[in-house]
C-alpha cells in the first residue's frame, strides 16, 4: 500500500487528507502537533465527507514514506523541518501544496534526495475549528507534466481532488499568484470577505497589485494576458459573499500572515529582474507589521 504523509493539516490539508483516505487504498498518516480525532468536510453541495486518518504527534515515529504531501503555509515551512527529515528518503517525493512560485528553493534545502513536486491549488476552504472544514468549491491541483506530476494524477485517482499537469508551470503558478496579490492582501488589510472589491477604490488598488504581479510574471518567462488585472477583479467579485483567503482566515485567527510568499515574491522578483512593485512593497510592508504585530501580541482586535 502507498503511504502518503501530510504535513500541515489545516483547511487545504485536511482537504487533501480527507480525500486521499477516502479512497481506501492509500495509508495516510497526518502528522500534527495535537490531536484532530478525525477530519470533517462540509461540502460545497451541503454533504459531510469524515474521515479517520491515522494521526502522528512525535516527528521520531514516522519513518520515510512514498508521498509526502507539505501544505503548511509558506512561512511555516521551516518549522516542518523535524517531520521532513524523518519522512523523506531517496524514493520520496514531495508535492509542495503552498502559494507563491519560489515552491523548490524553499523546500529543497529541508529533504535530501526526495523528488520535489511544486503545486498551485486551487482549493478554496476554511477552518471553522481544528479538523472541521468547509470547502467552498471542487478542490483541483495543477502540477507540471512529466513523470511526478503524472503518478501523482494517480494518486488522487477517487478522491474527490481534480489533478491537472501541464507543461507551462511557469505559467501557471504565476496566474495563481497574480491573483493572490489581491485577494489575499486586501481581504486581510481591510478584515472583509470579497465583497469589498465592490469598492471602486479597492478595485482600483486590486488591479494596481494585480498588474505589476503581470509585468513581473511576463519578466519571468509567464505567459498572461494583457487584461489579467481586469479579469482577476471581476473573478473576486464574482465570488460568494461567503468567500475570503486564507489570509483572512489567519488574521481572524490570530495567526501570522503568509505574505512574504505572495507579496513578497513579486517585490524580490521584481527586483531581481528590473520591474518596478512600489504597491507591492507598500502592502508587503503593512502585512509585515500586521504579521508582527500578531506574533508579539500587539494588535488591539
Amino acid at each position: 500500500m502507498t503511504r502518503v504523509a501530510v504535513v500541515g493539516v489545516g483547511a487545504v490539508g485536511g482537504v487533501v487528507a480527507a480525500g486521499l483516505a477516502s479512497t481506501g487504498r492509500l495509508e495516510v498518516t497526518a502528522c500534527l502537533r495535537s490531536p484532530l480525532d478525525g477530519l470533517r468536510i462540509d461540502g460545497p453541495d451541503g454533504g459531510v465527507q469524515e474521515a479517520p486518518v491515522r494521526e502522528v504527534l512525535d516527528p521520531s515515529l514516522v519513518s520515510a514514506v512514498d508521498w509526502v504531501v507539505l501544505a503548511t503555509k509558506a512561512h511555516q515551512t521551516a518549522g516542518a523541518a523535524p517531520w521532513l527529515e524523518r519522512l523523506c528518503g531517496a524514493g520520496t517525493r514531495v508535492a509542495v501544496l503552498q502559494n507563491g512560485v519560489e515552491h523548490v528553493e524553499r523546500v529543497a534545502p529541508l529533504v535530501g534526495d526526495a523528488g520535489i513536486l511544486p503545486a498551485v491549488v486551487e482549493i478554496s476552504a476554511e477552518s471553522l475549528r481544528r479538523g472541521h472544514i468547509r470547502l467552498f468549491g471542487r478542490p483541483r491541483i495543477v502540477v507540471p507534466e512529466g513523470d511526478d506530476g503524472a503518478d501523482f494524477a494517480v494518486l488522487c485517482q477517487g478522491s474527490g481532488i481534480a489533478v491537472a499537469t501541464t507543461e507551462d508551470f511557469v505559467t501557471a503558478a504565476w496566474a495563481k499568484l497574480c491573483q493572490n496579490v489581491a485577494n489575499g492582501a486586501i481581504t486581510a488589510l481591510t478584515m472583509r470577505r470579497m465583497p469589498v472589491f465592490a469598492h471602486p477604490g479597492i478595485a482600483r488598488l486590486g488591479r494596481a497589485l494585480v498588474e505589476e504581479a503581470r509585468q513581473v510574471a511576463a519578466a519571468s518567462g509567464a505567459d498572461l494576458p494583457p487584461d489579467l488585472a481586469d479579469r482577476v477583479i471581476a473573478t473576486l467579485r464574482s465570488m460568494s459573499a461567503e468567500s475570503g483567503s486564507s489570509m483572512l482566515w489567519d488574521r481572524l485567527a490570530g495567526r501570522e500572515l503568509e505574505y512574504d510568499a505572495r507579496n513578497g515574491a513579486v517585490v524580490r522578483a521584481g527586483a531581481r529582474l528590473g520591474v518596478p512593485t512600489p504597491h507591492n512593497e507598500s502592502l508587503t510592508a503593512l502585512l509585515e507589521a500586521v504579521s508582527e504585530g500578531r506574533r508579539r501580541g500587539e494588535e488591539v482586535t
